[in-house]
C-alpha cells in the first residue's frame, strides 16, 4: 500500500527490550519510518544496531546520546546515528514525538 495516514495506523511499542517508544511504522523492502511517542521521563536504554538511523524531533524535547556526544534536541532538530554506534534517547520535560528513519529491521 503506497499511502498511509499516521492517525489511522496501528500503534505498538517498537522495541520493548530496550525502548518505550510507541507508534505506527511504515515499512518498505529497504526502509522503515516510524512516528513515535515517548512518554514523559521515558526513552531508549543504551543500545546499538547494524542500521544507521535518523531521529527527527517533531514535538517536545529529547536528550540524545550518540557515542560520546550528547545534546538536548527540540522540534526541528535531528540526530544521525551511524551503524553499530551505541546511542540512547530520553524525553525531557514531558512527552516527546519523533520521526525515526532507518534501514529495515528484519524480525
Amino acid at each position: 500500500m503506497p499511502f498511509h495516514n499516521w492517525s489511522q495506523m496501528e500503534r505498538s511499542v517498537i522495541s520493548p527490550q530496550y525502548s518505550t517508544a510507541e507508534g505506527p511504522t511504515i515499512k518498505g523492502p529497504k526502509i522503515e519510518v516510524g512516528r513515535y511517542r515517548l512518554a514523559a521521563g521515558t526513552g531508549a536504554k543504551p543500545h546499538r544496531h547494524p542500521q544507521e538511523q535518523v531521529i527527527n524531533v517533531l514535538a517536545g524535547k529529547l536528550r540524545v546520546r550518540v557515542g560520546d556526544e550528547e545534546r538536548i534536541l527540540g522540534p526541528g532538530d535531528a540526530a544521525l546515528i551511524p551503524a553499530n554506534t551505541e546511542h540512547e534517547a530520553w524525553s525531557v520535560d514531558g512527552e516527546a514525538e519523533i520521526l525515526s528513519c532507518k534501514d529495515i529491521v528484519a524480525n
